[in-house]
């Protein structure tokens, strides 16, 4: 009986070992999807702006996604990354101008880190084009980056 019991321990335990990293990164995450805080902030941007946040970010994603602690919240920041490619890829294509954007930011602090980061899609409030304020109140979608005329 004895020696069954600490076989099932030792089973245990090693399994527990293999799996130690995938353990961490899912209390990591847990407590991250519990203690995040969602804002969103309205923001006016450019191309070189816009461009510079998503470099950071993608940056960002790219050094969290390869640690051992925050490997899945790391795919939560690159998810925010995609939500963000067609507000960039607008701009891209219309570099003329200048957007007031809101987009929600997430923070996440525990004692080890603090992460900020764009977490969903932007939504575009007014264009700044030709020295006036055009409003839009639009998420922009692959439709509205082929078909924008600035009218």
């Amino acid at each position: 009986m004895k020696k069954t019991f600490s076989i099932i321990l030792g089973v245990i335990l090693l399994v527990i070992l293999i799996n130690l990293s995938s353990i961490i990164a899912h209390i990591k995450k847990y407590s991250f999807d519990h203690n995040k805080q969602v804002t969103t902030e309205t923001k006016v941007l450019s191309y070189k702006e816009i461009r510079e946040m998503y470099y950071q970010q993608m940056l960002l994603a790219q050094k969290i996604e390869g640690s051992i602690k925050y490997s899945l919240v790391g795919n939560e920041v690159r998810k925010g990354y995609d939500a963000v490619t067609y507000d960039v890829d607008f701009l891209h294509d219309n570099q003329q101008i200048k957007v007031k954007i809101e987009l929600p930011i997430t923070t996440y602090k525990d004692s080890n880190m603090t992460i900020n980061f764009i977490s969903g899609e932007g939504y575009i409030l007014k264009i700044f084009e030709d020295g006036k304020w055009k409003n839009v109140n639009k998420k922009i979608t692959q439709e509205i980056i082929n078909n924008y005329d600035g009218k």
